[in-house]
């Protein structure tokens, strides 16, 4: 080649290089991602949508708070019947099966291994295949079954699009979406574990494991934002001033069929007392503590629960006080409304900016300054009408595992912003959002 030949060459080389950088900027490192959330009415579940795979299959799933991975059976995303007899695999699918014993299933804290043979997965040849449990808190199914790993698609909070090429998963039978929401095929787990979607996140783009919470009442939508950044106002404001508590662990797991020894996936708080209006209630104050031999007892935070669930003891000693303190207030008790315990006029009960005006109850942390309050737009659910309860409900006994004392639900949860830093292993929660005039509707990030 003649030289100037090999000048004009290399010249437009070096302008098309320039020209491409020039017009196609790189997107910024993210710091914080964010997933829509939305209630379902019927089932009183919360859920959120994601983009998954080759195929970039979107569908809804369950979010859970103390669940341990993402577990999903869509037939958008893998169908049996699509097998390929001369390729010896499924075409329509990215799905790649995490080997026994590697790197990968170390950090999944599998619980086994199977055959390939065992497996109905979206492969057709697979090594032996690290296992775990999918669970289903709803009708308390469970599978044995192999993880395996594909590409997530994630928003930034700024809106641009990113991809977790190997995010761990498991593909479920589709016998475990039985008591899921309808528009959902699976469950979200954002419980301790190395493969929740928040430690994947942090691992994938280096960003503090931390997320925020404001779960949405009915007819609204809410966000789920993972990461670290800035709320847009008054959110920002209000996240200054939070109440703080330490999360424990539980040393026991609440799911039977963990490994023994394995600590539970859960949020725990240390609650000290329980007041109405307030005044403490009166109960055996040792069930508020973890039995360290048993993990029974204590308080933990769970999305999957509809409402907050009480220890028989601590049930019934709140229902008194709550008819005592509410008949002060010429509120008229009527007949109970399973799987309520007190139920009321509602033609007696005045309205306020915190919903319904009735006596208070706080669940207290480590001093009585601290405390998760709930007025009556977190206490009280219209079951039909002119009928209002009180939305606690009793606990039941947890047969896979220990009883957890109190076990705080979903609708005690909105319209708060709860904000999760496992590296401090911190919790921040706000007043009722209602008290600064916004709700979870509003929540997003700057």
């Amino acid at each position: 080649m003649a030289p100037s030949t090999l000048l004009i060459f290399l010249f437009s080389l070096f302008f098309l290089s320039s020209f491409s950088n020039a017009t196609i900027p790189l997107k910024p490192k993210p710091q914080t991602f964010i997933f829509p959330i939305k209630k379902d009415n019927t089932t009183n579940q919360y859920y959120t949508s994601v983009q998954f795979g080759l195929n970039r299959t979107t569908f809804n799933v369950v979010i859970d708070l103390g669940g341990k991975f993402l577990w999903f059976n869509s037939p958008d995303y893998f169908d049996p019947s699509d097998y390929d007899p001369f390729q010896h695999h499924y075409p329509t699918t990215s799905w790649r099966p995490i080997e026994c014993g590697s790197l990968n299933c170390r950090i999944a804290n599998g619980a086994g291994c199977v055959y390939c043979y065992e497996l109905r997965r979206p492969v057709a040849v697979c090594p032996n295949t690290c296992a775990d449990y999918a669970f289903n808190p709803f009708v308390g199914t469970w599978e044995f079954t192999g993880l395996g790993q594909d590409a997530l698609r994630v928003y930034s909070t700024s809106g641009n699009q990113y991809r977790v090429t190997a995010f761990s998963f498991l593909f479920s039978e589709s016998f475990l979406r039985e008591g899921l929401a309808s528009p959902t095929v699976g469950l979200i787990g954002l419980g301790r574990t190395r493969i929740s979607l928040q430690a994947q996140l942090a691992s994938t783009f280096k960003i503090p494991q931390k997320f925020t919470l404001c779960i949405p009442s009915s007819g609204s939508n809410g966000n789920l934002i993972i990461g670290s950044g800035v709320y847009k106002r008054p959110f920002k404001e209000i996240s200054e001033s939070l109440f703080t508590s330490a999360l424990v662990r539980n040393p026991v797991s609440t799911f039977g069929n963990e490994q023994i020894g394995n600590l539970s996936v859960e949020y725990f708080i240390n609650v000290k007392s329980v007041r109405v209006g307030g005044k403490a209630l009166t109960f055996d104050k040792t069930l508020l503590s973890i039995d360290k031999k048993t993990g029974g007892g204590g308080t933990s935070i769970r999305t999957v629960r509809a409402y907050t669930s009480l220890h028989r003891s601590i049930y019934t000693a709140l229902i008194n006080e709550f008819v005592k303190a509410a008949v002060a207030k010429n509120i008229k008790r009527v007949a109970s409304v399973a799987p309520f315990g007190a139920c009321f006029d509602s033609k007696t009960i005045t309205n306020s900016k915190t919903g319904p005006r009735v006596p208070s109850v706080d669940l207290v942390l480590q001093s009585k300054d601290v405390y998760w309050r709930f007025y009556g737009s977190n206490s009280m659910v219209r079951v039909r009408n002119n009928v209002m309860c009180l939305a606690f409900v009793e606990e039941k006994l947890n047969l896979t595992g220990p009883t957890t004392s109190i076990v705080v639900g979903g609708y005690q949860m909105e319209n708060h912003l709860l904000e999760f830093d496992e590296a401090s292993s911190r919790l921040g929660f706000s007043s009722s959002l209602l008290l600064h005039g916004t709700s979870c509707s509003q929540f997003g990030a700057a």
